[in-house]
């Protein structure tokens, strides 16, 4: 074999490992994707949670929902942990009487994207509000998305901070100087 042949294997042998391990970063193992996965879908039924129990005007299981210095802001202004967000609710929205049950409007929540890093979250989904129409029929009326950043917090995933954007009609909720709601929309969280 001559010399400028074993000089050429000599490389291939010493860039070819490097190249390789560079090409396939190593794979998480079954364990690490499930728990990915069981993670995704807990974070999606929070999320969905989060709709339900706003429907129902059940609003300490709603604020259960956030971390404990987790931070709602929307057309209320801003309120930090589950004891500020459910009194800020009930300020708001009023109590609901025993046995409420709502008839008159409801949250879709869709198109959920989740990535989990460990401990933490972050998940972007839409929502569309509906009201009733004079002839009882649902409506849209709202439109936007939600940003989410998420945390485990004693075993249970729970919402750090929301984000929400209108988008038809168009609301920045990051704009003190919100326009104020659609007519229709009294009684509901305003976005």
């Amino acid at each position: 074999m001559s010399l400028s042949r074993m000089k050429y294997m000599l490389a291939v042998a010493l860039v070819l490992p490097a190249y390789a391990a560079r090409a396939e970063p190593p794979r998480p193992s079954l364990e690490q994707r499930v728990q990915a996965l069981e993670d995704e879908k807990e974070i999606r039924e929070l999320l969905v949670s989060y709709g339900e129990y706003l429907d129902a005007r059940d609003y300490k299981s709603y604020a259960s929902l956030f971390a404990s210095d987790g931070v709602w802001t929307g057309g209320f202004g801003s309120a930090v942990g589950p004891a500020a967000i459910e009194k800020m609710l009930e300020k708001n929205l009023g109590k609901p009487e025993p046995g409420f049950i709502n008839k008159s409007n409801f949250h879709l929540m869709t198109t959920m994207v989740v990535h989990v890093d460990g401990d933490k979250a972050t998940a972007r989904s839409r929502y569309t509000f509906f009201t009733a129409s004079p002839d009882n029929k649902p409506v849209p009326l709202l439109a936007g998305r939600y940003f989410d950043e998420l945390v485990r917090e004693n075993g249970k995933w729970r919402i750090k901070h929301r984000t929400t954007h209108g988008v038809i009609p168009y609301r920045n909720g990051n704009d003190p100087n919100r326009p104020p709601p659609p007519p229709g929309l009294s009684g509901a969280l305003k976005h």
